[in-house]
C-alpha cells in the first residue's frame, strides 16, 4: 500500500464498490440469523408480517388475529414475501432490512462520490456500514433503514435534478415515486420530511429554475396513484361507522398526537433531549470521534446564492441533517433510532470531513485517530476490568440470573435492557467481552498505526474492518442474551409438550413475550392483557375473543383442556399470587420467565404447592 493524499483513491470505482457491497453483506446478512427474534416489537412485528400470509390480507394487518393499525405496510410486505420465499426464522424476518442496509450504504456512497469526490464517498459507506447505532438498529424489525435509503435515494434524485446532471422530470418522478414508497414505510414523514427539506433547501439557495418548467403536477400524481390506494383500501376495510376507525388512529392517533406525547394507548416514552443527543457519540462510534471535521469548508452565508453542485450537495445534505435532529428534539415521542433517517446526511458530512482534513490537516487526523485510540484503550479496560471482577463467578443457567431488573416501566427506551448489566453478568460474558477488549486495543491501535504512516485510505478501511470484527463479536454477547431478551428458550419446551388441543395463554399485554406465539405458531389467550398495542383492534365487533380477565380465567384454568400460561418477565409475581398452588405446575422457568401447566406433565410432577413447601421453587418465583 502506499501514501495517498490525493482526493481520488489507491483503487477504482468498482473496487470501492464491491469492498462496500461485501463489507455491508458480511456484517448485516452475515449476522441476520442470530439471535432469535426478540420479545417486544421485534417478535410483534414479525407475527404481524406473518399474519399477511395466513389471512391474505395485505391491507389491514393483524397480530394474534386482531387488528393492527398502527403501522405503514411496506416492511411488512417485504418480510412476508421473505417468509413466502424461504421460510420463518429470524434469518428470513431480517433479511429485507439487511438487504436495505446494504442499499443504504451503496446509495450513500454513490451520493457522496458524485458530489465530494471519491474518497468522500468511500469513507462515508464505510461510516454508514460500520457506525454502532446501523448495527445496533438493524438487530430489531423496525423500518428505519429502509426509509432512510428512501430519504437518500431521494435527494439524491431531487439535487441530481436541480443541478442538471439529469433531467428534471426524471429526478422529480423519481423522487415522487420514493417518497410514495417512504410513506408506505414510516407514514407521513416519509413525505413531511422531504418536502420540508427541499422546501427549506430552495428557500435559501435560491430558485434554480422557473416554477412552470417543474413536473410538481406529474409527480404528485406519481405520488397518489403509488401511496393513496393501501390508505383508501385500509381506511374501508377498518372503518367503524361512527366510532373512530383507520383514519383516526392511524393519522391523528400515531401521528399527530404521537408527536404531542397524547397518543392512546401510552406505551411509550420520550428519551430525555441531552441523553438523545449525546447517545449519538455512541451510535456513530468509532467515527463520532471525527464530527468536528464535518464543519470544515462550510459554504458561506453570502455565497448561499450562487452554489456549485458541491457546494448545494452540502446545503441540501446540512438542511436534511438538521431539520430532521430538530424536530425530533421538538416531539413529545423520541426513541433512540428515531434520527436514524438523518443519519446518512451526518455519514456524508463525515465522509467529506475525512477526506478534506486527510488533504489538508494530516496532523489533526492524526491526533484524532489517537483519540479513537485512546477510546479503544479506555474501552478494553473496563471490559478487562469486568471481566477482572467476575472471574469468581460460576454461571449457572442463564444470564438472567446475573442481572439487575428494573420495573417494567423502565423497559419502554428501545435499549433499555442493557442497563440491566452488572458486574457479576460478565461471567456469562467472558468470551465475548475478551474478544472486544483485544480489538479495540490493538485493532484500534493497528490503524493508528496506519494513520501515522500516511496510508490514509488503509486506515479508514481497517477501522471499518476492526467494527465489523467488533459485531460479530457483538452478536455472540446477543446470544447469550437470548433467554433475557426472547422466549424462544421457553417456546422450545413448550413444544415439547404441546398438542393441538391444548391451549396457550399469556399474562399481560401481548408484546410482553410475543417471540413465544412467533415460535410456536399459535394464537394465544391473553390473560389481564387488554391494554397497550392491541386494545384498540380488540373493540372491532368481529376481533376474536382471547381477551380474559380475573373473572374469566378461572373456569379455563380448572376446565377439563390442558392449558398452559405464559408469565413474561416481571409479571411472574401476578402470575403466582392467581394461580391455585395445589393444581398448577411448572413447565420451565428461563429468562426470568415461565410457564405453568394446569395438568401435571407426568404423574411424579410436583405442585406449585409441593415445590413451595420443599423450597424447590425458582428465585424468580418465591413470594
Amino acid at each position: 500500500m502506499t501514501t495517498d493524499n490525493s482526493q481520488s483513491l489507491p483503487f477504482s470505482r468498482t473496487v470501492a464498490l464491491l469492498i462496500l457491497v461485501g463489507l455491508s453483506l458480511l456484517i448485516y446478512v452475515g449476522n441476520a440469523s442470530l439471535p432469535a427474534v426478540l420479545d417486544d416489537a421485534d417478535g410483534g412485528h414479525a407475527i404481524a408480517a406473518r399474519e399477511i400470509l395466513e389471512t391474505g390480507d395485505w391491507a389491514v394487518m393483524h397480530i394474534n388475529g386482531i387488528r393492527w393499525l398502527e403501522k405503514a405496510p411496506l416492511h411488512y410486505w417485504a418480510v412476508a414475501v421473505s417468509y413466502w420465499l424461504f421460510g420463518e426464522n429470524a434469518f428470513t424476518t431480517r433479511l429485507p432490512l439487511a438487504l436495505a442496509v446494504v442499499g443504504l450504504v451503496v446509495m450513500v456512497y454513490v451520493f457522496g462520490r458524485r458530489f465530494f469526490g471519491d474518497r468522500a464517498g468511500f469513507y462515508a459507506g464505510l461510516v454508514m456500514c460500520t457506525s454502532v447505532g446501523t448495527y445496533m438498529f438493524t438487530r430489531i424489525m423496525i423500518p428505519e433503514a429502509i426509509y432512510a435509503l428512501e430519504f437518500t435515494a431521494i435527494f439524491y434524485l431531487f439535487l441530481c435534478a436541480w443541478t442538471g446532471a439529469i433531467s428534471l422530470r426524471a429526478g422529480f418522478w423519481g423522487a415522487a415515486l420514493l417518497c410514495a414508497a417512504a410513506v408506505l414505510t414510516r407514514a407521513m414523514i416519509g413525505i413531511l420530511f422531504p418536502v420540508t427539506i427541499v422546501l427549506i433547501f430552495v428557500m435559501l439557495t435560491g430558485m434554480r429554475h422557473r416554477w412552470k418548467d417543474l413536473p410538481l403536477v406529474s409527480s404528485f400524481l406519481i405520488f397518489l396513484v403509488i401511496a393513496a390506494p393501501w390508505h383508501i383500501i385500509a381506511g374501508l376495510r377498518a372503518s367503524r361507522g361512527s366510532e373512530p376507525g383507520f383514519f383516526w388512529f392511524y393519522f391523528i392517533n400515531e401521528q399527530v398526537l404521537r408527536a404531542l406525547g397524547s397518543r392512546y394507548p401510552h406505551d411509550f416514552s420520550a428519551v430525555p433531549l441531552p441523553l438523545w443527543l449525546s447517545a449519538h457519540l455512541v451510535w456513530f462510534f468509532p467515527w463520532s470521534i471525527f464530527l468536528p471535521l464535518i464543519f470544515r469548508h462550510l459554504p458561506r452565508w453570502r455565497d448561499r446564492l450562487s452554489l456549485d453542485a458541491p457546494g448545494m450537495g452540502v446545503a441540501l445534505v446540512g438542511i436534511w441533517a438538521g431539520f430532521i435532529f430538530f424536530f425530533f428534539s421538538l416531539t413529545a415521542s423520541r426513541m433512540e433510532y428515531y434520527s436514524f433517517s438523518a443519519w446518512p446526511a451526518v455519514a456524508l458530512l463525515l465522509g467529506r470531513g475525512i477526506a478534506l482534513a486527510e488533504q489538508e490537516s494530516p496532523k489533526w487526523m492524526r491526533r484524532l485517530q489517537a483519540g479513537v485510540a485512546l477510546a479503544g484503550v479506555f474501552a478494553a479496560g473496563i471490559l478487562g476490568w469486568m471481566v477482572w471482577v467476575s472471574r469468581g463467578i460460576a454461571v449457572k443457567g442463564d444470564i438472567s440470573d446475573l442481572l439487575q431488573l428494573k420495573d417494567l416501566d423502565f423497559y419502554t427506551v428501545a435499549m433499555a435492557s442493557f442497563f440491566d448489566l452488572t458486574t457479576r453478568a460478565f461471567a456469562a460474558l467472558r468470551v465475548p467481552s475478551t474478544l472486544a477488549a483485544i480489538l479495540f486495543l490493538f485493532g484500534f491501535g493497528a490503524v493508528y498505526v496506519l494513520r501515522r504512516r500516511g496510508w490514509t485510505t488503509g486506515a479508514n478501511l481497517a477501522l471499518a474492518v476492526v467494527m465489523a470484527g467488533f459485531f460479530f463479536v457483538a452478536n455472540m454477547a446477543f446470544q447469550i442474551f437470548e433467554p433475557h431478551m426472547s422466549s424462544r428458550p421457553l417456546a422450545g419446551d413448550l413444544l415439547r409438550y404441546l398438542k393441538p388441543d391444548d391451549v396457550v395463554a399469556m399474562y399481560g399485554e401481548y408484546y410482553g413475550g410475543c417471540s413465544l406465539p412467533f415460535y410456536i405458531h399459535r394464537h394465544v389467550y391473553l390473560y389481564n392483557g387488554r391494554y397497550q398495542g392491541l386494545e384498540f383492534g380488540s373493540y372491532y365487533p368481529d376481533a376474536p375473543h382471547v381477551f380474559l380477565d380475573d373473572h374469566d380465567f378461572p373456569a379455563l384454568w380448572n376446565g377439563p383442556k390442558r392449558v398452559f400460561l405464559f408469565a413474561p418477565k416481571g409479571m411472574t409475581g401476578d402470575v403466582m399470587l392467581r394461580l391455585p398452588r395445589q393444581s398448577s405446575y411448572l413447565v420451565s422457568e428461563r429468562g426470568g420467565k415461565a410457564i405453568f401447566v394446569n395438568q401435571p406433565l407426568s404423574p411424579d410432577q410436583p405442585s406449585l404447592a409441593q415445590l413451595q413447601k420443599t423450597d424447590s421453587l425458582p428465585a424468580v418465583l418465591r413470594p
